[in-house]
């Protein structure tokens, strides 16, 4: 191999080496460039969400997030649930009674019997007031609430937090059955036991 060759093989050796390192810088600025329009791109379109985002009111008590005006316990919902008007922001409670429940159940031999009377809460009249939508749902709700009284069983009912924990499920109860009749279940804050007697 002549010295003129060692010279021409060098040469080509070090323009192939600028070429991969050209290729590989103009890669990684294709690169950079692609990831920082996808990042710019994607806090543009955030921006235009929150901008485009429609405001709902919370379906708890409150300020409408929309004006800051107090809504007090009216409730915005769904429109697949029967709407009702919104009571003013200072109406006090309505109540819808049942009647009195004294069913067998579960004692273990320490109590057979359990006696319930039970008050449901609202700010709807006229979801729980003496024409309201309870009062047609009165033979649905009595047959649903038995049911559950008469599968409590005494070991759970005597246990410090067993008649709160009895509430919450009637309340669930109550809830289902509206909620199946297009009523929105939440309209119904709570339910309050007037009697609780196991014999």
């Amino acid at each position: 191999m002549s010295e003129e060759d060692v010279k021409e093989e060098k040469k080509s050796g070090g323009k192939g080496l600028i070429i991969v390192l050209l290729v590989v810088v103009i890669l990684l600025l294709v690169g950079i460039g692609a990831l920082a329009f996808l990042y710019l791109s994607a806090d543009k379109h955030s921006e235009e969400k929150g901008a485009n985002a429609e405001v709902h009111g919370s379906a708890e008590h409150g300020t409408d997030e929309a004006d800051g005006h107090d809504m007090g316990h009216a409730k915005e919902y769904s429109p697949k649930y029967k709407q009702f008007e919104p009571p003013a922001a200072d109406a006090p409670p309505s109540y819808f009674t049942m009647d009195k429940f004294v069913v067998n159940f579960n004692g273990d031999g320490q109590a057979k019997f359990l006696a319930v009377d039970l008050k449901f809460l609202s700010y709807y009249p006229q979801v729980v007031g003496p024409d309201g939508e309870m009062e047609y749902l009165r033979p649905i709700l009595k047959n649903d609430i038995e049911r559950l009284l008469r599968n409590q069983h005494y070991n759970e009912l005597i246990k410090p937090d067993g008649p709160d924990q009895l509430r919450a499920q009637i309340l669930d109860v109550t809830r289902k059955v509206l909620e199946k009749h297009n009523i929105y279940p939440d309209l119904v804050e709570d339910v309050y036991m007037t009697r609780f007697v196991m014999q």
